[in-house]
């Protein structure tokens, strides 16, 4: 049976012509047409890929996918959908051999903690499955190459070519990030995991959703990825934050459901098949002590701060729900690495301390400075800005939060975009004067690189600075240019000329 024959019978469709030649890989980028390639065009929000199908077939593509009619030729191969948005993965999927059924796939989602938890499961699986891949906002792994994240989550072409990739290196499993975009956009339609991880949820990316409602029905469809009458793995299982009040109703039919607790936020004891008894939060590193299932298992990690403990619960729940032992899963976990930009710490030589996260929302803010809290008796300076062209609203709610949970308040840009910094940071500053916070312990410094040296110079010992909003990225999206910017290197930078001065 040919590919358009196939995606004809699971998506529907009017297959005007099947594709003379073999198709080996798909596109919606015309520029990356050619001979094998099967060119899907796609409606998207800021162009439609129906204007470039004359350049993909002149480029040499013998098949193309549209929900529109066009000016027939008859030696391409053509299918017509209603609807275009998810055929791209199912296609690649069905080009690459369904590379996801060879492979044990973990997937991660929500709001914070998807990077992390990530990473956790990839040195859990990779202990325990003898390789594993990976696909997230630091960066993809293949097995034959590892390079710099341009997406979260890829677009299905290039999902499903990394998952092959994987597949033919040898690699035995995959922890991947799932975005609320990718699963509203259908990049990762048709993949089978094996679990799935709800991390929380709050407010983010609500300038795309629209609604914290709709955020969170997008989030949701990860259960579409653990079951479906077309699934030729077993029926998946989900891994779930009980204390997340947003997922308290979350009972999906027929999947699985192992959900964790820290005992932090209020959740009963009986709720959570995955516990927290125990928890020794230090400077250098977690210890916990667990109860899973009514075993004692215990924990050792690198991983620093509260907010960390959900991440480690998360990657003990997910194991747990994978079958794997859970004492197994625990060491493998003692194994993984500090997460570059995730509440990485620099000691700064007059004994205070500076962290770099990633946190660009409100909670997640919220829940740095918290964890940093607990790192010493010092004060805490915030040092962080939002995003241009994104969620207004969530603006004044990170400044009241500073307002609450840091001693002194460094405002600055994140990546302003189109809009000027000055209102950003203002907006900001808004939150931050209603919420009660003391203006003498405020400072607005739009250039991000003085900021963060300013608030450096300001620690005393014992201080903890938290630089949050960019964590492991190296730019900073000003306009259209995209310049380097490095938090870490702006950090180690100001560490050394210390200790140069120093002599």
């Amino acid at each position: 049976m040919s590919i358009l024959t196939d995606l004809q019978r699971s998506l529907g469709g009017d297959l005007r012509r099947d594709a003379a030649a073999p198709l080996t890989a798909v596109t919606v980028d015309s520029r990356r047409a050619g001979p094998g390639v099967l060119f899907c065009a796609v409606r998207g929000s800021r162009a439609d890929g129906h204007a470039w199908i004359a350049q993909a077939v002149a480029a040499g593509s013998p098949a193309v996918i549209t929900a529109a009619d066009w000016t027939d030729d008859p030696g391409v191969g053509w299918l017509r959908l209603d609807d275009t948005r998810v055929a791209p993965a199912r296609a690649a999927r069905q080009v690459h051999g369904a590379p996801d059924l060879a492979l044990r796939a973990a997937g991660v989602s929500g709001t914070n903690g998807k990077t992390t938890t990530a990473l956790l499961l990839r040195s859990l699986l990779d202990g325990l499955h003898g390789g594993c891949g990976l696909l997230g906002t630091i960066r993809y792994e293949t097995g034959r190459r590892t390079e710099p994240a341009p997406l979260t989550t890829p677009d299905g072409p290039v999902l499903y070519a990394a998952l092959a990739e994987m597949r033919d290196a040898g690699l035995g499993a995959v922890a991947l990030e799932v975005s609320s975009h990718a699963l509203d956009q259908g990049r990762v339609a048709g993949l089978e995991l094996d679990v799935g991880v709800l991390t929380n949820l709050s407010r983010d990316h609500l300038d795309y959703h629209g609604t914290m409602d709709a955020y969170l029905e997008a989030k949701l469809r990860i259960v579409e990825l653990l079951r479906g009458p077309e699934r030729r793995k077993p029926v998946g299982a989900l891994a779930l934050n009980a204390d997340d009040p947003a997922f308290a109703a979350v009972a999906p039919a027929g999947v699985e459901v192992v959900r964790w607790s820290t005992g932090w936020r209020g959740a009963s004891p009986g709720a959570a098949d995955v516990r927290v008894t125990a928890a020794d939060l230090r400077a250098d590193g977690t210890r916990l002590e667990l109860d899973v299932r009514g075993r004692r298992v215990a924990l050792e990690s690198a991983l620093v701060g509260r907010f960390n403990v959900e991440n480690l619960c998360a990657a003990v729940a997910a194991g747990v729900a994978l079958g794997e032992d859970a004492a197994a899963v625990a060491a493998a976990l003692a194994a993984a690495p500090q997460v570059p930009g995730r509440m990485e710490g620099f000691g700064l030589p007059n004994g205070a301390v500076a962290v770099v996260d990633y946190a660009h929302t409100p909670d997640a803010l919220a829940a740095v400075l918290a964890s940093c809290r607990e790192l010493g008796d010092g004060a805490i300076h915030a040092v962080f800005g939002c995003g241009g062209d994104r969620d207004r609203g969530k603006r004044p709610q990170m400044g009241a939060v500073a307002a609450r949970d840091a001693d002194v308040t460094w405002i600055t840009s994140d990546n302003p975009r189109s809009e000027e910094p000055v209102s950003i940071c203002e907006a900001i500053a808004d939150g931050y004067r209603e919420a009660g916070g003391a203006a003498a312990r405020c400072r607005l410094l739009p250039d991000r690189t003085e900021a963060i040296r300013s608030a450096l110079a300001a620690a005393a010992p014992g201080d903890v600075v938290v630089v949050a909003g960019k964590g492991h990225e190296d730019y900073q999206i000003v306009g259209d240019r995209r310049l380097h910017l490095d938090d870490r290197e702006i950090v180690r930078g100001w560490i050394a000329a210390q200790e140069a001065e120093r002599g």
